[in-house]
């Protein structure tokens, strides 16, 4: 009867134990949502943008006096935050960046509540285009009747084209519509850009060179206007 009753006790006492070491509940976490957008999503290069946005919790309540990272991210690669903005009364937050290239921003909120949990955001791409401008243009006609034209393209931005295609162009009086009659890639002369080419056409016409730019980095650029006989 004695061992009986000891060995009870001793299995209650491992139970309460036991119990005791559960904690009664843990810490529930509840989601955050940071939302994030810029104001221009096509811009020349120099020019700012301003991101902003709001990051509240679960039940739609601002969380105030948080910093919000904001980095910039190009072809899937994001770099260090440029830009640590806090967060005012209403859980909004702003800050003005220059891109220097196409690409988006990055957002990124990391709680030092353990109760809330970090949140992310991204902007739209922001398309950022580059200068162009054909410096210098020239056409005539060679001996074989062909127009023979040449000239000069920079790039006084940060970044220059590769390829560089120029259209060598021409209207006809009466028709005012630019039809491209050779295209060649200017290269470098040690010097600037340079570029030339020669197109059959008889009739008289005006002539110039187009850079058609590149959709997501450079602007286009036209040369003067050239009337060839």
């Amino acid at each position: 009867m004695i061992i009986r009753k000891l060995v009870i006790g001793t299995i209650a006492a491992a139970a309460l134990l036991t119990a005791g070491a559960v904690p009664a509940s843990a810490t529930e976490v509840q989601p955050s949502t940071l939302t994030t957008t810029t104001g221009s999503t096509r811009i020349d290069a120099g020019q700012s943008v301003t991101i902003s946005g709001k990051l509240t919790k679960a039940d739609a309540t601002p969380i105030a006096g948080a910093e919000v990272g904001i980095s910039f991210c190009f072809n899937g690669f994001c770099g260090e935050a440029q830009a640590k903005p806090v967060t005012d009364a209403t859980g909004v937050y702003s800050a003005t960046l220059t891109p220097i290239r196409t690409g988006n921003y990055h957002a990124d909120f990391f709680s030092t509540d353990p109760s809330i949990a970090n949140s992310r955001a991204d902007t739209p791409k922001i398309v950022v285009l580059h200068p162009a401008a054909i410096t210098s243009f020239a056409a005539g006609r060679g001996t074989d009747k062909a127009v023979t034209a040449s000239g000069t393209i920079e790039f006084p931005g940060r970044y220059t084209a590769n390829p560089i295609p120029v259209d060598l162009q021409y209207f006809s009086l009466g028709t005012y519509r630019w039809t491209t009659a050779a295209t060649v890639e200017a290269t470098w002369n040690g010097t600037t850009w340079a570029f030339a080419a020669s197109a059959e056409h008889r009739k008289p016409g005006v002539w110039r060179a187009f850079y058609a730019g590149a959709p997501e980095m450079f602007h286009p650029a036209a040369s003067n206007l050239v009337f060839v006989l």
